[in-house]
This record gives C-alpha cells, structure tokens and sequence, in this order.
C-alpha cells in the first residue's frame, strides 16, 4: 500500500464512525431535542466569537494609534 492509499482508507474511516456515531445519537435522542440543542449550541459558539474577536481587536490592532498615542519630545 502506498502513503496515498492509506490516507484515502483513513478519510473512508472516519467517514464512516462519524456516520455511525451520528446514527447512534440520532438513536438515543429525539431529533428535534437534537436540533434545538444544536441551534443552542451554535448560538453560543457565535457569541464566544464575537466576544473572543472584540477582545482580540483591542490588544493586537494594527491601528495601535488610536489607543496608544504616539508621545511627543518637546523640547524646551
């Protein structure tokens, strides 16, 4: 076998238990409890986002000016 082969096999693979576990979950819980929980879910994830990406946008600004002023040397 070669490396290219056996990447291909594992992609396959993982295809494949994520298929069944996604059927094994579909199994133990109602779909629509599913769905609300995931929409839950996704909603707080987008919310970590914003907020991970506002506090990101203030420390590493490429436009550090406007927070940091540059300081002047008067010289008297």
């Amino acid at each position: 076998m070669t490396k290219k082969t056996i990447k291909h096999a594992s992609a396959d693979v993982g295809l494949i238990f994520s298929a069944y576990n996604l059927r094994r979950i579909f199994n133990l819980i109602d779909q629509n409890l599913l769905k609300q929980y995931l929409k839950v879910l996704a909603l707080y994830f987008e919310v970590l986002t914003a907020v991970f990406n506002a506090f990101y946008g203030f420390f590493y600004s490429k436009n550090e000016e406007c927070f940091f002023p540059k300081r002047i040397l008067i010289v008297v």
